[in-house]
């Protein structure tokens, strides 16, 4: 490529005015295979149908920049405006030949477009699964390093509840400090469980024989007790035993019930249990306010969910991972789950569970 030369240099001067401010770059830093990705792009409008420039481990210079952008601190943006600036480069000096724009010119320059395109996507690509896998291991040490200092919490929290020398004030506080801990307990098991879903490890199972009439009925009687003041009927149809993962089936029914106790605005709560061929269907139902048609879409995808209907959303906005993480475990057990919400008939989660998942 005989223009070589001046498109590094333009591409090292651009580069090093997105680098970031608490770290300067030397020329290496700054070309960072830019020269690589502008051979491949001239073999391949040499070559069309030749073989593609790859490291060993089969990595592209494309998506090796990428990387080593990740590294240097370049947001995506800095990132797409590097290759942005490599086209116009290239453009620009094509521009100054001095040709007939002939078919084959105007070809080759549709051709450097396309080859441009597909770099930049898969740099693009890398570059944002670098950052969604630094997310996940970020939010998987904070869910793990919370752990000690929440069950020094809860220690004390039982200690002040039956210490014979605290006065009624104080075993309510060790009362109301142990339900707490127990609900942030609850909250960094469903981060870790959605830190390693989205790692594409899935929802760990421990497959038992369970009865879900116990499960269900335990669970409701468990609210019935926290929740004084809310009606909650518990209705079991049909033999309900299946192979579960019991503890994670427990959690679907936590999460569902909880959920339409803090969104049904007091109103009655139903849960219903039904054995069918094969299959058991659980629902969760309340009167409460409908959620959103357009929202109801993205209910449990809790990076999306809000987006969809941002004005409509605010009674709902609440929901946390619970909802994610009951798709998950319904979802490695084979299963299914669905909403449908309504003024007229209210809100309904209905689960299917295979019973030999």
């Amino acid at each position: 490529m005989i223009n070589m030369e001046p498109i590094l240099q333009a591409w090292e001067d651009f580069a090093r005015n997105l680098q970031p401010s608490y770290r300067l770059m030397d020329v290496v830093e700054l070309r960072d295979h830019a020269k690589e990705i502008l051979e491949e792009i001239a073999a391949e409008l040499a070559n069309p149908a030749g073989e593609r420039k790859l490291d060993p481990q089969g990595n592209t210079p494309a998506e090796i920049h990428a990387d080593t952008r990740a590294l240097s601190g370049f947001t995506v943006d800095q990132l797409l405006a590097e290759f942005r600036a490599l086209r116009a480069s290239v453009l620009n000096l094509w521009s100054r030949r001095e040709k007939t724009a002939t078919w084959f010119e105007v070809e080759d320059m549709t051709r450097f477009n396309e080859a441009i395109d597909r770099a930049l996507s898969e740099s693009v690509a890398r570059y944002t699964e670098a950052q969604r896998q630094s997310q996940n291991i970020f939010l998987g040490i904070i869910g793990h390093d919370l752990r000690s200092p929440l069950s020094s919490i809860n220690l004390g929290a039982t200690y002040l509840m039956r210490s014979e020398q605290a006065d009624s004030k104080l075993i309510q506080l060790g009362s109301r400090m142990f339900a707490s801990s127990l609900r942030m307990q609850e909250m960094l098991d469903n981060l870790l469980d959605f830190v390693r879903s989205r790692s594409g490890f899935g929802i760990p199972l421990q497959p038992d024989d369970v009865d879900l009439a116990v499960i269900s009925e335990h669970i409701a009687e468990e609210f019935r007790a926290s929740n004084p003041g809310a009606v909650i009927r518990s209705e079991v149809v049909g033999d309900v035993r299946g192979r579960w993962d019991g503890a994670r089936i427990g959690q679907v029914y936590q999460n569902l019930l909880g959920n339409a106790i803090q969104h049904g605005a007091n109103t009655p709560v139903s849960v219903v249990t039904s054995a069918y061929d094969g299959e058991v269907v659980l629902s969760v139902h309340n009167d409460g306010p409908p959620i959103p048609p357009a929202m109801q879409k993205d209910i449990f995808d809790p990076m999306r969910r809000g987006l969809s209907d941002p004005v409509h959303s605010s009674s709902h906005k609440n929901l946390g991972l619970g909802l994610y993480i009951v798709r998950e475990i319904v979802a490695a057990h084979q299963g299914s789950i669905e909403v449908s919400s309504a003024e007229e008939t209210g809100t309904t989660f209905t689960v299917r569970l295979p019973k030999l998942a």
